[in-house]
């Protein structure tokens, strides 16, 4: 039985022994547990008349809507965040949670249910012809009934997806509005004003009939949703910190088939100095290292990472959708098909070539010294250095040992590891004439392959809380090294003299 770790990006593998699907985005580091957009607020009702439309802003990109969240008028009048086919309403933009950013997180979602509502619809239809027909032997296997389905529209026997920490209800009103075949959300959280503004943006966006506010602890959702008919088709996770504590009735809550898509925040922990905070989180010991996020310290998830065939469906089917981040999918979707599935982890050039101490080496270079060389090679996507290669370790040092000989460091730069490194013979005759193969496609085309900075102070958002200061980034730049300030000595009146006598005689040399 291999064992199941978290693992960043895209990550389709079945769990043993219940076929379940499991489908973790996390370049995701972006996602908050409890969402408190309006603040104190009874009645949202009372506070804007979401008949007269007040202040849109239409958040299609990433750059444009940054600066829509982060500007503070004078009136702080309420506005409207539109994504993909939702609209949000906003109260105020000093007390709004919303990351632009994690938009491509979005987008990926919706793709990928869509895919699985058809998956789901087509079984059901081929399984009522074989109800039907009993002289049929053979079904085709993926009749085309996506043109028969439409988005918005109720369908008893469509997929039934559980939001379980919904905030402001966004991502469940994009299912409801852009994945077709559906027949019931639930959107939940545990706070009264987030149920609060997800019942208004629910009635704002006309998806009564498909998506229901619940108000209530997730994990006594999910576990009261065990039975075989009560449970759902997908379970959508979006933790502030460690999901660990929600898997155990997430995976119980899902029916056989189903689909997870979990996204945390939680690299403090898997890739951090607290190796005991881990394990009791995870039961496993975390690696401080340059793959420190697509593993754990044992077990290690050694088999592929990604269903083939699906990614290469998905890479086709979100060419018929407008997604707002359309390029970076491709980008991502393509790194993903050139793969190695079959080789865990994988090694980074600079790092590599910062043991010797040595230049580093272009990417084609050494992809093609690997070609040469008879191994497999491509690129990672968590990494754009990345080289993933089913090559023993000792080619890749071969192939640093010829690139030192022929761009030598000095002697004075050598030290103990690089020069028991660099003084072993090669064994192997390295090449490393560029070839045409080693640049991969989506290089030669230009992609998105990885994250590029869409704006200013990116990054993992704040719990929603009121901001004294005009915008959060002026919060943020204040407190930037606080914990680093030094602090003064606490020395006493006959000490302080003595003191400023060393610190002048420090400064005088």
């Amino acid at each position: 039985m291999k064992y199941l770790t978290i693992n960043y990006h895209i990550l389709f593998c079945r769990l043993i022994p219940r076929s379940i699907f499991v489908y973790i985005i996390s370049d995701a580091i972006y996602y908050i547990k409890k969402i408190n957009i309006f603040g104190k607020m009874d009645n949202l009702a009372k506070d804007i008349n979401l008949a007269n439309t007040p202040l849109k802003i239409n958040v299609e990109s990433q750059q444009k809507s940054a600066s829509c969240v982060d500007k503070t008028t004078e009136s702080d009048a309420p506005f409207i965040i539109k994504e993909g086919a939702a609209e949000i309403v906003v109260l105020s933009s000093k007390n709004v949670f919303y990351n632009p950013v994690q938009e491509f997180n979005r987008d990926l979602s919706v793709a990928v249910l869509t895919l699985i509502s058809e998956d789901h619809n087509n079984n059901i239809s081929n399984g009522r012809r074989k109800q039907t027909d009993k002289t049929l032997e053979e079904q085709p296997k993926n009749c085309d009934l996506a043109k028969t389905l439409i988005a918005g529209v109720k369908y008893e026997n469509g997929l039934n997806i559980l939001e379980a920490l919904s905030a402001s209800g966004l991502r469940s009103i994009r299912y409801a509005k852009e994945v077709p075949g559906l027949n019931s959300i639930v959107a939940n959280d545990i706070s009264e004003a987030a149920v609060t503004s997800i019942r208004a943006n629910i009635a704002h966006n006309d998806v009564n009939h498909l998506v229901t506010a619940s108000h209530s602890d997730a994990v006594l959702v999910m576990y009261q949703h065990r039975r075989y008919q009560d449970r759902f088709h997908a379970v959508d996770l979006d933790p502030y910190g460690c999901p660990s504590h929600f898997l155990d009735a997430a995976v119980q809550c899902v029916s056989d088939g189903g689909v997870l898509l979990v996204t945390c925040t939680d690299m403090a922990v898997l890739c951090g100095n607290t190796p005991e905070t881990c394990y009791s989180k995870y039961g496993s010991i975390s690696l401080k290292n340059k793959a420190c996020h697509e593993m754990i310290g044992g077990p290690i998830w050694s088999g592929p990472l990604h269903d083939t065939d699906f990614v290469v469906r998905l890479s086709k089917h979100i060419h018929t959708s407008t997604f707002g981040t359309l390029r970076r999918m491709e980008g991502v979707l393509a790194v993903i098909s050139e793969e190695l599935n079959d080789v865990p982890l994988y090694y980074t050039m600079d790092r590599l070539c910062s043991i010797v101490r040595c230049q580093t080496m272009s990417i084609l270079s050494v992809r093609s010294a690997v070609l040469n060389a008879g191994y497999r090679v491509s690129y990672s996507h968590a990494n754009r250095m990345s080289i993933k290669t089913d090559a023993p370790m000792y080619v890749l040092w071969d192939i640093i040992r010829y690139w030192e000989s022929q761009n030598p460091i000095k002697m004075e730069r050598r030290q103990n590891v690089s020069e028991a490194i660099l003084s072993k013979k090669q064994t192997i005759k390295v090449d490393m004439t560029v070839r045409e193969d080693a640049n991969p496609e989506s290089r030669q085309l230009k992609l998105v392959r990885f994250q590029e900075n869409p704006l200013r102070y990116w990054g993992p958002g704040t719990r929603s809380t009121t901001c004294v200061q005009e915008n959060k980034e002026e919060k943020r730049i204040a407190n930037q090294g606080k914990k680093k300030k030094k602090r003064k000595p606490d020395l006493g009146p006959d000490k302080q003299e003595t003191f400023k006598i060393l610190k002048q005689d420090d400064e005088d040399m």
